[in-house]
């Protein structure tokens, strides 16, 4: 057996426990072949519960069926940055590093494809890679319960393609013995009369539509014949044909159809790397499976020169899911002569630095390790430790050849949001869509003394949602030269270079331009930059008087005579231009497509408007009555999603209206003229209940964790105490059915509440949930006691209160069986306790869901859908109201119905609670009710026969409602949601009414 990557679950990473002759296998993601039961990709989008949208993804049926215009997310999943195409690879600062090599990389880039929003979100932790100076290649990988495609989400795409990166879907058949597999395989390789493939054609029109660059194919399910096999082989040859599309190949399925894993490229599995008859290749990236050695490596180079392949088209897999670059991964085996790289790299879920992060700036930190090496710097990267880093291996590339080039240092990820200097919004957030071309070295420091360390700070930024710190203690006369961006700019008698920072007196701080291609010192040239004091600087440095010359690099120099303490330096925008973008007008067609409003303080909506060519990005935002404007989100695509539309008691208008304004961005960070567009909430902020009575604060949030059994390096017990189950942040342990972990909480709490979230709260399939588990305590005399053990639990969290409170400082959470799953291991996302024996309270169904109809007397009736079997459902006359209307348990999923009440003659709200059993009751919410006499109207029209329909006869039923709408007060008509109805009922009886008597004319 070989390691594999297997596709069983839609997680983001799990560990597994399946080991035969010593070999782990890589995890993967279920790639459910018949979907999810429904053809829709956004079911909470089709079920009216969310506007979010949601990444495509497909089965061969659902494919073929798509259309842009059937999908409501279309527009929002476009990719809105094309791949750059001027990517170049400068100076080699590694020796060691091959030119030709290249990194491709399968990351698991959102914490769940079917869930995570494909735009952004108001999370800081996420995967927010920005090294693709070192990547040749994107793999988006993922699995869906929606079938066997995963299509990247446009944020990743627009962050590859503005570095020139391409991006791979995920093309995803189970791993295994699969009836059904091999039935979707053979659908999905059908070849028509013509010769063509429909589903490749479909493949290529997706791919064109959302921007994104190719197919990674991952074919592991078994009893593919031979015939099946040549026909998948030679479908990706047509999709070769027909498009500019890239095909990314897994060593799993040989030339015979068999799921057959080499570790190389030899004559069992070559058929994918043969060329044509026409010369055209099928695969232009072939994954080796991850146990390779320097025979299979050999065997590798010599079967890609044997078909004339460059070998640097093999890449040699790298299995770093479980521990990242605390894996042990024999690189010597890669090696030539001259100690380079003899092929590429895969790498499969590098993502797992994420596991090692303290949080998510420190992400960036295990970032730097991984990717530059131990040493921090990409040009002493070498062999003299285990992990090596990958600078090591390959060289940087750029695609800096063009003014204007302006950075804000902006990783796509913040604590918060700012706007030239100012915090625009406090929320977190991440939308890689907007990251920045990041430096290119991390961190190539030339100099001599002190050295400074390098780092992103997300406390203080000028745009977007850090900056660059650099900081340290520093001897007299230290010099740092940190070389920042690979570049190949021609100067003009025009160009010059904007920078906005702020420096602490005490040093000296120089712009450096490399005129030399080899970056050389003595070819450098600095221009020195003004003292900055409090607050940011802006300076502007003229090149003009080296016109005709190439810019190859640019650095920033900080050089100090005396000795400096906690010195700190923030770059906040670099700028190389040569003349001044105009600034943008305003957008215009600005439309709210869609808005959900969720309580009385929180909406959701989609915005559209008319996309202007030269735009950077737009920034949209929200002004309520306070006049205080708060940034809502930036795109650079012209659709929107915001989950963010808020208001307050204090800051709504009178009439219920929040202003929402779209602002264009130039190239340049010129904002142009704002286009302002009204979102009407529909009601006052009386309509909804107010949190006043949360639950206690979870005393175990970053508690200590004072030993463990076992944990992955990747997904140390420690996350489970950092309050998220987001980004794969939980304690997993391979192979572990039980096992433990204790913490020390600082210091004693009486413990009444305690949750644990389990593997699939997490994403991942029901049988991980952990079944047998205990919390125990430390007693006075320093002896574990037992409090609380659940047995036979199938639930994905749970929350309880304890049978008696305990007091202590140190816990243990002893787990027994970790699960039912034949990929044995502990996963737990989250454990938390708390003080108050307050329990969650029950999500409250949304107001769209509810309605109230106000008859005459004592006949009015609540409709209420979605309600769950075993909840009970409250209403109450007012907000405040002590006593309950009327109060009725559900004896099924579904809708139910309360009758036989009497809101009165006069419009109003009526307010509605449900509550789980332990769990407590909702917030109240409320749905209005009309004017008795207006219902009585509306339903006079609703009766109405169909427009088309409608007949002479029905005269007097149309006359009648007109009748009855014009005896309603004017005040009263405006209720009548429904008048547009009548009014078309009237014209179109007039239209009948002038037929019958143009008719009567021609036959008198």
């Amino acid at each position: 057996m070989r390691r594999r990557s297997r596709f069983y679950s839609r997680i983001l990473t799990i560990t597994v426990a399946f080991m035969l002759f010593s070999s782990i296998a890589a995890t993967g993601v279920k790639a459910d072949v018949n979907g999810d039961g429904t053809d829709a990709v956004n079911e909470n989008y089709m079920d009216k519960l969310s506007l979010k949208p949601l990444a495509p993804a497909f089965r061969v049926d659902t494919l073929l069926e798509w259309s842009p215009e059937t999908d409501p997310d279309a527009e929002l999943n476009r990719a809105s940055v094309p791949l750059n195409q001027e990517r170049f690879k400068g100076e080699q600062v590694n020796p060691l590093a091959n030119p030709e090599a290249g990194i491709t990389s399968a990351a698991i880039t959102t914490w769940n494809h079917d869930e995570a929003s494909s735009v952004g979100g108001n999370e800081f932790n996420v995967y927010a890679f920005d090294n693709w100076q070192l990547l040749d290649s994107y793999i988006y990988w993922s699995g869906t319960n929606e079938g066997i495609f995963a299509i990247p989400t446009p944020d990743i795409v627009d962050a590859a393609h503005r570095n020139g990166v391409p991006v791979y879907a995920t093309l995803g058949f189970p791993w295994g013995q699969s009836e059904e597999g091999v039935k979707e395989i053979e659908k999905f390789t059908k070849q028509a009369a013509d010769g063509s493939f429909p589903v490749a054609d479909k493949m290529i029109e997706v791919a064109e539509y959302f921007g994104f660059d190719g197919y990674f194919f991952n074919q592991e399910t078994y009893g593919v014949s031979k015939e099946t096999a040549v026909r998948m082989n030679e479908m990706m040859h047509y999709i070769k044909r027909n498009s500019k599309l890239h095909i990314s190949w897994y060593d799993a399925q040989d030339n015979d159809g068999k799921i057959n894993y080499q570790d190389s490229i030899n004559s069992k599995n070559d058929m994918y790397v043969k060329p044509a008859d026409d010369g055209v290749y099928a695969v232009d990236e072939f994954f080796l499976n991850y146990n390779w050695n320097t025979s299979k490596i050999n065997t590798t180079v010599e079967t890609m020169n044997s078909h004339n392949r460059n070998p640097f088209d093999a890449y040699a897999g790298f299995e770093v899911q479980q521990n990242s670059y605390n894996t042990s991964v024999n690189t010597d085996a890669l090696l030539g002569e001259n100690k380079q790289p003899k092929v590429s790299i895969a790498l499969y879920t590098p993502n797992s630095t994420m596991g090692l992060a303290e949080n998510p700036a420190d992400f960036h930190e295990k970032e730097k390790y991984f990717w530059t090496g131990p040493q921090g710097d990409p040009t002493l990267a070498d062999d003299s430790s285990k992990w090596k880093g990958m600078a090591r291996f390959v060289t940087d590339s750029s695609v800096i050849q063009n003014m204007p080039f302006i950075t804000n240092f902006n990783s796509g990820h913040g604590k918060q949001y700012f706007v030239d200097g100012e915090k625009a919004s406090i929320l977190e957030w991440n939308n890689r869509s907007i990251q920045d071309i990041m430096p290119t070295w991390r961190w190539w420091i030339r100099g001599e003394g002190s050295k400074l360390n390098v780092t992103y700070d997300f406390d203080k930024a000028y745009n977007g949602g850090n900056s660059l710190k650099f900081s340290g203690d520093l001897d007299a006369g230290s010099v740092n030269d940190t070389m920042l961006y690979s570049t190949k700019l021609p100067i003009t008698d025009s160009t010059k270079i904007r920078l906005v920072y702020q420096n602490q007196l005490g040093a000296d701080v120089q712009l450096g331009v490399a005129y030399s291609e080899d970056y050389s010192e003595d070819k450098m040239k600095y221009y020195s930059l003004p003292e900055s004091g409090e607050g940011w600087q802006t300076t502007v440095v003229d090149l003009g008087e080296d016109t005709g010359k190439t810019a190859y690099a640019l650095s920033l120099k900080v050089s100090n005579t005396n000795k400096l303490e906690n010195y700190s330096l923030h770059l906040g925008q670099l700028s190389v231009f040569d003349g001044k973008a105009e600034a943008i007008s305003k957008p215009n067609n600005v439309k709210i497509l869609e808005k959900l409003t969720k309580t009385a303080f929180e909406a959701e909506a989609r915005l559209s408007w008319s996309a202007k060519e030269n735009v950077l990005h737009y920034e949209v935002y929200q002004e309520n009555a306070d006049g205080v404007e708060t940034l809502l989100g930036v795109t650079p695509n012209n659709y929107f999603y915001t989950p963010n539309i808020t208001r307050t008691a204090k800051n709504a208008s009178s009439d219920n209206i929040t202003s929402l304004k779209v602002v264009p961005v130039n190239q340049d960070y010129v904002r142009g003229e704002g286009t302002i567009v009204a979102f009407d909430w529909g009601m006052g902020t009386d309509a909804t209940e107010i949190e006043n009575n949360p639950t206690s604060p979870n005393v175990a949030l970053n508690a200590k964790v004072t030993s463990v059994s076992f944990e992955n390096s990747a997904e140390p017990a420690s996350k489970v105490l950092d309050g998220t189950a987001i980004g794969n942040s939980k304690w997993a342990a391979t192979n572990k059915k039980s096992g433990y972990m204790t913490i020390d909480i600082g210091e004693e709490k009486t413990i009444r509440r305690w949750r644990v979230e389990h593997a699939e709260y997490g994403g991942e399939a029901s049988n991980m949930n952990t079944v047998d588990f205990e919390l125990l305590y430390k007693d006075e005399n320093g002896e574990w006691v037992g409090a609380k053990r659940i047995t036979n639990n199938t639930k994905a969290v749970t929350d309880i209160i304890l049978d008696e409170p305990i007091t202590a400082s140190e816990f243990k959470l002893q787990v027994y069986n970790s699960g039912t799953s034949p990929w044995g291991a502990i996963r737990i996302y989250e454990w938390q306790m708390f003080e108050s024996a307050a329990l969650p309270r029950t999500e409250n169904i949304m107001m769209h869901f509810v309605n109230a109809e106000n008859n005459l007397g004592a006949k009015d009736k609540v409709t209420i859908e979605r309600v769950k079997k075993g909840q009970t459902v409250r209403l109450y006359k007012s907000l405040d109201a002590k006593d309950v209307l009327i109060e009725m348990i559900a004896e099924q999923d579904g809708t139910m119905t309360l009758e036989g009440l009497d809101f009165g003659v006069e419009a109003g709200r009526i307010y509605y609670t449900v509550q789980q059993q332990d769990e407590r009751e909702s917030l109240r919410y409320s749905v209005a009710y009309l004017n008795e006499k207006v219902t009585e109207v509306v339903r006079q029209i609703n009766n109405l026969p169909k427009l088309d329909e409608l007949t002479l006869d029905d005269k007097k039923v149309v006359n009648e409602c007109k009748v009855a709408y014009n005896k309603l007060h004017p005040t009263l008509r405006k209720q009548v949601t429904n008048y547009d109805r009548l009014v078309m009922a009237m014209e179109r009886i007039q239209e009948l009414k002038k037929d019958f008597n143009n008719g009567n004319k021609k036959n008198g």
